[in-house]
């Protein structure tokens, strides 16, 4: 199931994170967003096994972050929380959704491309050990 984040939810996206990420966000930067509705867990049987944020960026729906704990990759709950995403996008009338990847990171990058999204610049220095591939999808 996807439900908002709750504090209570911050220490196992904080795991998540370490697992998914070479430089994780800190616990501070997930509270820090605990009021935005667009802050979503997806839960199985009591256990967070995945996150997505999604916020606004100059007027275009902005997909902040979203990882899957390693063991439950490949079994759909990334297509589901993205999905979710572009729902809700569409529900608050953005015309158009953009996020960033890494250059190296391939398999992301053909996972949004599945969903329409399009390589539409980059941004040297992004992370700290990659540049950022910006992707742009219409809704």
């Amino acid at each position: 199931m996807i439900r908002r984040v709750t504090l209570d939810d911050v220490p196992f996206l904080v795991k998540v994170e370490e697992l998914s990420f070479d430089v994780p966000w800190p616990d501070f930067l997930f509270k820090a967003h605990l009021n935005n509705p667009g802050f979503v867990v997806y839960e199985r049987e009591g256990n967070i096994l995945g996150y997505a944020m999604i916020g606004d960026s100059k007027g275009k729906a902005h997909l902040q972050n979203i990882a899957v704990h390693p063991q439950f990759r490949r079994q759909g709950i990334g297509t589901e929380l993205l999905e979710w995403c572009i729902d809700l996008v569409k529900l608050y009338g953005y015309r158009v959704m953009v996020l960033e990847v890494g250059q190296k990171n391939t398999s992301s990058q053909a996972f949004y491309a599945n969903y329409g999204f399009k390589k539409s610049g980059t941004v040297a220095g992004y992370y700290l050990d990659d540049d950022a591939i910006i992707m742009t999808r219409k809704i």
